[in-house]
């Protein structure tokens, strides 16, 4: 009897446990559309506001990146234009400094060429020449190179300036007769272009033997 009444109560256990288990599966598998409208209106509501700002954040990460790119563009151009200005200024200041170079080296040839023209064997004539050697020099290490071959050839504007228009040279119209002052390169570039006398077609003088009446 005492068997029999355990049974009956292990199975009323089962029954129970089995009511509950079926009574939370049924609740795990109520269809979403027959929840009650209140919820599908709260969720959908909530659903909807939560997609509205994640499309704003992805509009303001966007935003972001774009604003990080131009700054970086910005940067940059302002480096890009910082390295020409300074390179632009570093070549001027090397031009300038040649050039004035030049003027000194002007200097030094003039005091060779008349001393050697007076044959003065002088120590100045002797020091003047070792200073015009070591200036060429230098000159040379930087790039700087006279322009040679400019006498008794045609004139050109492109590596010359005429000082001078000479009519009774002799040589053909548009000859350099006589380089005045040296012009220079530095590299491939024109430093400063040489002062030459031009010869020009011989002038005639046409005079009239016609007498006039009184």
């Amino acid at each position: 009897m005492m068997n029999r009444s355990r049974w009956y109560m292990a199975g009323e256990e089962r029954d129970a446990e089995k009511d509950e288990s079926e009574c939370v599966q049924s609740v795990f598998e109520v269809p979403l559309d027959s929840a009650p409208d209140h919820e599908d209106g709260d969720g959908g509501e909530a659903l909807r506001t939560l997609g509205s700002r994640m499309r704003e954040l992805q509009q303001e990460v966007e935003r972001l990146n774009s604003a990080v790119h131009e700054e970086q563009m910005l940067r940059i151009r302002e480096q890009a234009t910082l390295q020409r200005d300074k390179s632009s200024f570093e070549a001027r200041t090397k031009l300038a400094l040649f050039l004035d170079l030049l003027a000194i080296v002007d200097s030094f040839d003039h005091l060779v060429k008349h001393g050697e023209g007076t044959q003065d064997d002088s120590s100045l004539l002797v020091g003047s020449q070792a200073v015009l050697g070591q200036l060429n020099q230098f000159l040379a290490r930087n790039g700087v190179h006279k322009l040679e071959g400019l006498e008794g050839n045609a004139y050109d504007s492109a590596t010359c300036e005429i000082a001078r228009v000479v009519t009774d040279s002799g040589a053909p119209a548009n000859t350099v007769v006589r380089v005045l002052r040296d012009g220079y390169k530095l590299g491939e570039m024109l430093l400063r272009p040489a002062m030459v006398d031009v010869a020009s077609e011989s002038q005639v003088t046409v005079v009239s033997n016609d007498a006039g009446e009184d």
